[in-house]
């Protein structure tokens, strides 16, 4: 399922443009992270970026580009099966769903590995364009091949 099918704003009709502005940068923002496209996340994620992985492995938007421009971390693909989006006013919009995720975190383990994730992140609009300031993942075990 892609995002746009999966989004759905929780702040009323009047504020679906927004959500559907911060869905499509979300959608732009896996796209980028399964094509290692780094000017693209340079602007997507904002420079006060907290990541924090469903390995409980934090980033800030720094070390999380190093290990991205090293290759220590590569995804592989960011399946959507469900995403929403809460819009809180016009300058902050908070996210939240679940990613089946295909990922090579060699900071983590060697190999590439599979996880289902549910997610809550955060996007602040900043001069015009939204950007990621937090996200928080945590592994669904039931779902998630670790092996």
């Amino acid at each position: 399922m892609g995002l746009a099918g999966a989004v759905g704003a929780r702040s009323g009709t009047d504020e679906h443009g927004l959500a559907d502005s911060v869905a499509a940068q979300e959608k732009a923002r896996a796209a980028a992270l399964e094509h290692a496209d780094v000017a693209a996340l340079e602007r997507i994620l904002a420079d006060d970026l907290t990541y924090v992985h469903a390995s409980g492995k934090t980033d800030t938007k720094t070390s999380f580009m190093a290990a991205i421009r090293s290759q220590a971390l590569h995804y592989v693909s960011w399946q959507s099966k469900a995403m929403h989006v809460c819009v809180l006013g016009s300058a902050a919009a908070a996210i939240d769903g679940e990613y089946l995720v295909r990922v090579t975190d060699r900071r983590v383990k060697p190999d590439a590995f599979n996880v289902n994730i549910f997610f809550l992140g955060v996007y602040v609009n900043r001069d015009g364009r939204w950007q990621m300031v937090a996200w928080q993942s945590t592994l669904d075990v039931a779902l998630s091949l670790l092996s």
